[in-house]
């Protein structure tokens, strides 16, 4: 029997050695497209424990903060991991002695503050977590009845988050006192949009509620101004340009579509951020559950069908470019470029007048599968990308630094 446990445990370490050899030392050039050459592999970070990644990444310029699940045996945990941005060394590691619950809640960093929300559609009692962004340490929590998946939003020293029954609360910055609690006969997931004094955001349906709207609240009382019904779950967190609102609907779950009876669909919507009536709605195969992007005057975003998607902001269709796999995680607009990742680890730089392919970047090629659902972030001539990389059944949680080609916004 020692035997046996032996054999499993050093086969296990094989395994998970060489697939850190793997990514060290696997920097092979990206796939050029346009003539341009891709982003160069600078560091890998590699979470000791298995695990999952579906929160992007914060970047600051004293950290990389990236917040994951863990699996061991049947228990599922949280950790919060704060990495060199120059080395991709862990600084320090959070998981509230190991009984912080899992998570898919992007980090917020406000001042030296850093929040971070947990649990997943399984998970009731909760907490929103203020961390110090230096050292890890707890500064306060806030409990709540129901899961923290999605990220935090701020204006004027206040957390607006969501709480998926318990709708949406509002709390001091600095205390964790609350403000105010938005609650409905809505299920709110999704990352609220702070603008002008409004909070944005939409509902999907629970065991509880099934109401599916887009809805726009007073960010200083939580009172609402408008709600708008919508036809398919409003998963995906809104982005607010100009007038608008933009945000992506679907049905499914984030890891598989809609199973008969119900069919696949999914789209980008857009309505007037004042009155919240629909402008127009662009259908697309399967759900769109990442924020869409803003560039210029197009809207870029990803869809479970496989494409990456432009429209005018008129909702015409101006580009699509298949992805290789399903776009789950959302679009990214800096410099003239959007950036997307596809499920099985495909990065694309594209130009959004377009859509044309500047350079593209296989994750795969690292030597392990990919799985990817967090959005990539840019910071400086750097990209971030965070997934899990695949070793039989077993996902490890990677963060992968990128150095980004020198290339003008034209694309030449």
């Amino acid at each position: 029997m020692r035997y046996k446990l032996f054999l499993v445990v050093t086969v296990a370490a094989i395994l998970i050695t060489a697939l850190a050899v793997t990514f060290r030392l696997g920097k092979q050039p990206a796939t050029v497209q346009s003539g341009h050459p891709g982003p160069r592999l600078v560091w890998v970070f590699e979470a000791s424990h298995p695990g999952f990644v579906v929160a992007a990444p914060l970047i600051s310029d004293m950290a990389v903060f990236l917040a994951t699940g863990h699996i061991s045996g049947f228990h599922r945990r949280g950790a919060v991991y704060a990495i060199d941005p120059t080395t991709g060394k862990s600084k320090w590691v959070f998981d509230r002695g190991g009984e912080m619950l899992p998570t898919a809640s992007t980090p917020l960093l406000v001042g030296d503050q850093l929040f971070v929300g947990e649990g997943l559609h399984s998970n009731f009692a909760c907490r929103l977590q203020c961390l110090d962004s230096r050292t890890g340490d707890s500064k306060w929590t806030f409990p709540t009845s129901d899961h923290i998946e999605g990220g935090a939003a701020v204006a004027d020293n206040t957390i607006v988050f969501p709480a998926g029954n318990d709708g949406l609360y509002a709390v001091d910055a600095n205390t964790g006192k609350q403000k105010w609690n938005f609650v409905a006969d809505l299920h709110i997931d999704s990352t609220p949009w702070i603008e002008n004094g409004r909070v944005f955001v939409g509902s999907g349906p629970s065991r509880r509620f099934n109401n599916l709207q887009v809805i726009c609240l007073e960010s200083k009382t939580g009172n609402p101004i408008w709600r708008t019904p919508v036809k398919l779950p409003a998963w995906g967190s809104p982005i607010v340009d100009r007038d608008r609102v933009f945000v992506g609907l679907g049905n499914g779950r984030l890891t598989k579509s809609a199973e008969p009876p119900e069919l696949p669909a999914g789209a980008i919507a857009c309505f007037d951020a004042m009155s919240g009536a629909e402008r127009w709605t662009f259908p697309v195969g399967d759900a769109v559950f990442g924020r869409p992007a803003v560039a210029g005057e197009r809207v870029v975003f990803g869809s479970r069908d496989g494409n990456l998607y432009g429209v005018s902001f008129d909702g015409q269709e101006v580009f699509r470019l298949p992805m290789g796999g399903p776009v789950m995680a959302s679009a990214t607009a800096s410099g003239g470029f959007v950036y997307s990742v596809s499920v099985p680890g495909r990065v694309v730089c594209v130009n959004p007048a377009d859509g044309r392919e500047v350079w593209r970047y296989e994750l795969s090629q690292r030597g392990a599968p990919a799985e990817v659902y967090a959005a990539p972030r840019v910071s400086g001539p750097h990209l971030f990308v965070a997934g899990e990389m695949k070793v039989g059944q077993v996902g490890f949680v990677c963060l992968h630094c990128l150095e980004l080609p020198h290339t003008d916004n034209s694309g030449n």
